[in-house]
């Protein structure tokens, strides 16, 4: 039976495990105890949801056959397709796919919103705010989600509505895929008195006068502030200039045999968790496909999807692929859909929600 090492336990990593379970000698490298659904630390830091609901044991989320170290790897060589992990110990596949997601770059003492402990120290400043000023966004470089500052935003408003809630994007234009969304949260941010400020880049946060201070000398004042950083890998080794692992952006090929998956590629979409979904099912089908010879190869075209809160009982729908992207809402359809998701997420770690999951987004590439 042919051997598979994936390094890392997250989503594309724990639905890649799942899919292939049975078929290969599946190794799956992960330190961490917990996985933790990130789109849900969005609820937890705004007190809808306690810590329970967003994590399950590592372990539990793995099928019986499936090997799980726990231990965090260190080196990575691909053209032998090996790992090393921190206690020296060696795994050899004759796969290898990498699928550690990204780490958020450590800026003017700010590191994201996307751990357990970075979603902890959010909620208690929305629980107790030092003031009526919130400023949110995020600064130059990939971000994990783009998303995601202005659905925070748009749930503090709604937490405090007589709050000034400021939030940055940090580029005058947004890249022509994010125009749609950038149009459509821009008109739900003006419906709620949030003021959208474009094209600052911050240069310096000044934490004792609580001021962010940009390139060109403009400062806004802050009371409660929660701005997510660029993320890279943590393999600056395999990286390119963008700090991420390059892959042809279709196969998810970095070389023969290894694969990158999720947050630690340099695909041109948004690091969602449904882009982490698609371009997994894309690599265990063509694994597949390549041990077994009755399937036809797949390509990914930059598929990805997401629903946010948009404000009481509304929320928006994105999608998008390598050519085009459309904006959806706000409706209450998308607020129930995202709420929904948070449960089904654990099933989707099985492929078990494709059912629902293909059909809809073969829907809106047609209908776009």
């Amino acid at each position: 039976m042919k051997k598979l090492v994936i390094v890392g336990g997250g989503n594309a990593g724990t639905l890649l495990a799942n899919l292939l379970a049975g078929k290969l000698d599946i190794t799956v490298i992960e330190p961490n105890d917990y996985h933790i659904y990130q789109p849900g630390l969005v609820d937890f830091m705004l007190g809808e949801l306690n810590e329970d609901a967003i994590k399950r044991p590592t372990g539990a989320l793995l099928r019986l056959s499936i090997k799980w170290i726990k231990s965090k790897a260190v080196k990575i060589i691909p053209e032998d397709r090996t790992v090393i992990t921190e206690d020296s110990k060696k795994y050899e596949g004759d796969y290898l796919v990498i699928a550690t997601g990204g780490t958020n770059k450590d800026m003017f003492k700010l590191r994201g919103y996307h751990t357990l402990d970075e979603g902890k120290t959010i909620r208690e400043l929305i629980e107790n705010p030092k003031g009526k000023n919130f400023v949110v966004g995020s600064l130059p470089g990939v971000i994990k989600c783009p998303a995601a500052p202005w659905e925070i935003s748009f749930l503090i408003k709604r937490k405090y509505p007589e709050a000034n809630v400021n939030i940055i994007v940090p580029v005058k234009q947004p890249p022509q895929l994010q125009v749609p969304m950038f149009n459509l949260f821009s008109k739900i941010a003006s419906s709620l008195g949030i003021n959208v400020i474009t094209g600052f880049t911050i240069t310096n946060v000044d934490y004792e006068k609580k001021l962010i201070i940009s390139t060109e000398g403009e400062k806004i004042n802050f009371d409660n502030l929660t701005l997510d950083t660029p993320i890279t890998t943590n393999f600056t080794d395999l990286a390119d200039k963008s700090g991420l692992i390059p892959v042809d952006k279709e196969t998810l090929t970095f070389k023969d045999g290894v694969f990158v998956i999720g947050d630690a590629n340099n695909t041109p979409t948004p690091k969602t968790g449904a882009s982490a979904h698609f371009q997994t099912e894309i690599v265990a089908n063509n694994i597949l496909s390549e041990i077994e010879g009755n399937k036809s190869r797949e390509k990914y075209r930059g598929e990805a999807m997401c629903a946010v809160y948009a404000g009481p009982k509304s929320g928006a729908l994105v999608w998008l692929n390598y050519e085009k992207s459309k904006a959806l809402g706000p409706s209450t359809m998308y607020y129930y859909m995202k709420k929904t998701f948070t449960y089904m997420y654990w099933a989707s770690l099985y492929g078990s929600i494709d059912i629902i999951l293909k059909p809809m987004f073969s829907y809106l590439s047609k209908n776009n």
